[in-house]
């Protein structure tokens, strides 16, 4: 990824996920079978949201359920591939891209006669990383999208608000 964006060191991004002191986690969900729903009724399993680390790693048992929201709001379906990785670009990798990358709103919804499961490696960076737009990605302008701040920032004011709101608001420039 570095590479195809022309940052140097190639290991500006990784090594803030590498790091011993990272804001890692792994999460196993699972989502029950939906009970007989009322026509037109969705059931949710999960809230739409961006997910706020600097890359997410998913994998699902093959059931159907997760979508993402395309650039007019409208709700897709992630066709369900048991044998595939679904990879999202965090709200970290947002700002550290200046926006190049952006992070995906997406939502589970609960539609299935299956149980779904789910596996997420979220890589974050360590708590005190300070976070910006890397150099090389400013433009000839030299425009921030974003002011610096520090993944320990973002965490606490993201945790003040609600899972659907605009996390990297307070960090616009």
């Amino acid at each position: 990824m570095a590479e195809g964006l022309g940052i140097e060191p190639a290991d500006a991004i990784s090594r803030l996920v590498a790091d011993a002191e990272s804001d890692n986690m792994l999460r196993v969900n699972h989502y029950p079978p939906a009970p007989a729903q009322q026509a037109g009724r969705l059931l949710t399993g999960f809230g739409e949201h961006t997910d706020p680390q600097i890359i997410s790693v998913l994998r699902s048992n093959g059931t159907t359920g997760l979508e993402i929201a395309g650039h007019d709001g409208a709700w897709a379906s992630v066709p369900p591939e048991a044998d595939s990785f679904f990879i999202n670009v965090g709200d970290a990798l947002q700002v550290l891209t200046n926006g190049r990358f952006r992070s995906v709103k997406h939502r589970v919804v609960v539609s299935s006669e299956r149980s779904r499961v789910s596996m997420i490696f979220l890589g974050g960076p360590p708590p005190g990383a300070r976070l910006a737009p890397l150099p090389q990605l400013l433009g000839d302008g030299g425009g921030s999208r974003y002011r610096e701040f520090t993944w320990k920032e973002y965490k606490s004011s993201s945790h003040r608000g609600r899972l659907v709101d605009d996390r990297l608001r307070p960090f616009e420039n």
